[in-house]
C-alpha cells in the first residue's frame, strides 16, 4: 500500500525563498504551508503553486510545528523550511519507501542538511560518502524531519527538537539549506534568535554571568571548529565557527542581562524592562 506524505512548510514573509522550496516538494501528496500572517506575496505564491495554506499566529517554533502537523491531511509528514530544498536523491528515496510500503519500518527519519555559507557548501555534498560513521553522526546532530505525526511532539521554542519513539532511521539524501549564503543574511536575524533563546533559558535560570557566557562561547567555537570538523573548510569553516561561538556567547550574555533587569540590578529604562515581556516564552507544548 502506498503511504501518502504531507510536506509542511512554515512561513513568514518568504516570497523570495518559497518558490524554490515548493518546486522541490512537487512530488509530495500534499504541500501544506502554515503561514504566520505574511505581509508580502508568500500566501499568493503558495496558493499558485498548488499548496494548501493555513494561517496561524506565531508563538514559538515548537508550538507552530505542533499546530502545523495537526493540520496535515496525512499521518506521515516531512518538515521543510522555506530556505531549504529537497535534493533529488532524497525525493527519490522517500518516494520509493512510500511506494513500497517500507516507510513505516521506522517511526522517524533523520536527514542531513548541507549549508551554503559564504560561497561554500558545508559539508560539501559532492564529496559526501554515506558511511556507518556518517549515519551515526546524522542521528546525533539532526532532528528527524520525516516521521509519523501521531507519535511526534515538538519541544523547545528555538532550536526545537521533536520527540518520536524509536526505531529511527537515517536517509541517504540531503536537504540543501540557503539561509546563510552571505554574512548579511547570517547576521540579519541574529537579535531575534538570541533574544528568543535567552528568554527560553531564563525560564529555568536565575543566575548567569558574563564569564559563563565567555566560557560557553569559547567552548562552542572549539567544538565546531575542531571536533565537528569545520577546520576542513578553510576560511569559511573558521568564520562559521566564530559566528556559532559568538551566538552562544550572546545567548548567555543576554540571559545575564535579563536576570539583572528582572532583579533591578542596575539602571534600566521602561523600554529595557519591556524586553522581559516581549520575549517571554510560555509553555505551549502539549503532551503525547
Amino acid at each position: 500500500m502506498v503511504i501518502p506524505v504531507s510536506a509542511i512548510v512554515l512561513t513568514r514573509n518568504e516570497e523570495e525563498m518559497l518558490p524554490g522550496c515548493l518546486e522541490s516538494l512537487a512530488w509530495a501528496d500534499e504541500i501544506l504551508v502554515v503561514d504566520s500572517f505574511s505581509t508580502d506575496r508568500t500566501v499568493e505564491i503558495a496558493r499558485r503553486a498548488g499548496a494548501r495554506v493555513v494561517q496561524h499566529p506565531f508563538a514559538n517554533f515548537a508550538a507552530q510545528r505542533n499546530y502545523a502537523q495537526t493540520q496535515a491531511r496525512y499521518d506521515w509528514v516531512l518538515f521543510i523550511d522555506a530556505d531549504e530544498r529537497v535534493s533529488e536523491e532524497l525525493r527519490d528515496e522517500i518516494c520509493y519507501l512510500a511506494a513500497t510500503d517500507r516507510l513505516s519500518e521506522f517511526n522517524a527519519y533523520h536527514i542531513q542538511r548541507v549549508h551554503l555559507f559564504s560561497g561554500r557548501w558545508i559539508p560539501d555534498p559532492t564529496r559526501r560518502r554515506v558511511t556507518p560513521r556518517l549515519r551515526a553522526w546524522i542521528r546525533r546532530t539532526e532532528v528527524p524531519r520525516l516521521f509519523d505525526r501521531r507519535l511526534a511532539i515538538w519541544e523547545r521554542p528555538l532550536h526545537e527538537v521533536v520527540r518520536v519513539p524509536e526505531p529511527h532511521g537515517v536517509l541517504d539524501g540531503v536537504i540543501y539549506h540557503y539561509a546563510m549564503t552571505n554574512l548579511s543574511l547570517t547576521c540579519g536575524s541574529f537579535n531575534f534568535y538570541t533574544d528568543l533563546e535567552a528568554a527560553y533559558l531564563h525560564r529555568s535560570r536565575n543566575q548567569a554571568s558574563l564569564m559563563e557566557a565567555i566560557a560557553r562561547g569559547i567552548r562552542c567555537f572549539l567544538y565546531h571548529y575542531f571536533f565537528a570538523g569545520l577546520w576542513r573548510y578553510g576560511e569559511q569553516g573558521l568564520l562559521l565557527a566564530i559566528i556559532l561561538g559568538y551566538t552562544k556567547f550572546m545567548n548567555y550574555a543576554k540571559l545575564s542581562e535579563r536576570i539583572r533587569i528582572q532583579s533591578g540590578c542596575g539602571i534600566w529604562t521602561e523600554r529595557d524592562r519591556q524586553l522581559l515581556d516581549r520575549f517571554r516564552v510560555e509553555d505551549q507544548i502539549p503532551s503525547l
